[in-house]
């Protein structure tokens, strides 16, 4: 049965996706850092749809992203990335790279985070390959802005788990080269 927590979780994600605004009124809310607790909620989907709409508020620009960084939110991903398995991991692997995409500086806060080993451990260790495609791409976002960026994914010998993923013959066409990121996202 859903809870209220669950729906409330559930109605933010629903509204933020579609616009800077609408994720921008969210954030007015001053649902953040209250938010942040949620992801250790007992019940596991009311934890699935706090990450979710964290991802949604995320994803749409710098200031967003610079905003849930602020008020400590890295952190709190990198706990719920290392704590959750399976399905309910994603909106926290996609938040972490939509969060690295933006800038050198946003990638390092989740490098500094520890956010590279959790990534690494859902790449080598989930049974679903988008699961696995959304971490290589989330690991990619924060090694392509310098060298330095790049030798902290090689020192957390992601390397050799990104060769595994993609050369297994089980791999789908999830693990392939040039996937959008549009294809991991939930309905």
């Amino acid at each position: 049965m859903a809870s209220s927590r669950d729906r409330f979780c559930s109605a933010l994600a629903q509204i933020a996706k579609h616009s800077v605004e609408l994720a921008e009124l969210v954030v007015e809310g001053e649902i953040f850092p209250k938010i942040f607790l949620l992801l250790r909620d007992p019940d596991e989907v009311v934890r699935k749809n706090a990450a979710t709409t964290i991802r949604e508020i995320a994803k749409h620009t710098p200031n967003l992203a610079q905003w849930i960084v602020n008020q400590g939110g890295v952190g709190a991903l990198v706990d719920y990335v290392s704590e959750s398995r399976g399905n309910a991991r994603l909106p926290g692997i996609m938040t972490l790279g939509y969060i690295s995409a933006f800038s050198e500086t946003l990638a390092l806060s989740v490098i500094v985070s520890k956010g590279i080993p959790p990534l690494a451990h859902a790449l080598a260790t989930e049974r679903e390959d988008h699961i696995k495609a959304a971490s290589a791409w989330s690991l990619g976002q924060i090694g392509r802005h310098s060298s330095d960026h790049a030798k902290a994914i090689a020192d957390a010998n992601v390397l050799p788990k990104l060769l595994d993923a993609y050369l297994s013959p089980t791999a789908s066409d999830d693990l392939k080269p040039n996937q959008n990121v549009n294809d991991y996202k939930e309905a």
